[in-house]
């Protein structure tokens, strides 16, 4: 018979429901103090997409006054907090097509309006402040830190969008030309070369038909009728030989001559 297990007395699952109550919120801790620096090294420095009335932006325009032609406002709130770091990139972002427009601090109402924009739970603003607008909406920066400035300065130069130049024809390329190549076999035949046929001009056809030229004669073969033989060539006549006796006896005598020396 095999023996049961003992059952845990109340003392030993007081214990177990105890560390993991501690395991959890140890977990919990940990987990808040990464979310805490995540939010106070990343978080917080980055630019952030607001959501403002209609009019916020023509008031920021009749407050800072327009930037100059060609070029996109950026909104400055605070400016004194960065005096030095703003002297700097003004150059690099008009450059970019942007101009730094500082807000006077002589309209309450505005800068009550920017700062509750600031705001974020119980953090104070920070200054200085950066405005502007992109296409999906307007923009806002707390660029007391170097990596917030770093972000603005990235997203302002992304936003930049050059004037595109005006579209010139395009020229057609001429594909060169290959030197002809000349017709026949790849390598040159053996023998002579054949005798080349120059094309005859398109007048040539009204021309006469030109004699065709005799065959060179051979020696031994008959003179063609009508005409005469080539003339010995002078120096090498051959000397004239004299002309056999004609015998004019009839044929009776001349066998009867030849009979009698048989």
């Amino acid at each position: 018979m095999s023996s049961a297990a003992p059952a845990p007395s109340p003392s030993q699952s007081l214990r177990i429901l105890l560390g993991a109550l501690i395991g959890a919120v140890l977990g919990l801790l940990m987990l808040g103090v990464a979310l805490a620096a995540w939010w106070l090294a990343v978080a917080r420095h980055e630019p952030e997409r607001i959501v403002v009335p209609e009019a916020f932006e023509a008031r920021l325009e009749a407050a800072a006054g327009g930037a100059a032609f060609g070029l996109s406002p950026v909104y400055v709130h605070g400016a004194s907090s960065g005096a030095d770091w703003l002297s700097g990139i003004a150059s690099e972002l008009e450059a970019q097509g942007h101009e730094l427009r500082p807000l006077p601090d002589d309209d309450p109402a505005l800068t009550r309006e920017v700062e509750r924009l600031a705001r974020r739970w119980a953090e104070p603003p920070r200054r200085p402040l950066l405005i502007w607008r992109e296409p999906a909406g307007l923009m806002l920066c707390r660029c007391d830190h170097p990596r917030a400035r770093a972000q603005a300065r990235r997203l302002l130069a992304a936003s930049h969008r050059p004037d595109v130049a005006e579209p010139q024809d395009p020229q057609p390329a001429v594909a060169p030309r290959r030197a002809a190549e000349p017709a026949g076999p790849s390598y040159p035949p053996l023998g002579p070369p054949p005798a080349r046929i120059a094309a005859a001009p398109a007048a040539s056809t009204a021309a006469p038909p030109r004699a065709t030229s005799a065959a060179p004669a051979l020696p031994g073969d008959p003179a063609p009728r009508g005409q005469a033989g080539p003339p010995p060539p002078p120096g090498r006549a051959s000397p004239a030989r004299p002309a056999a006796p004609r015998r004019t006896d009839p044929p009776e005598a001349r066998r009867d001559a030849e009979s009698l020396f048989f």
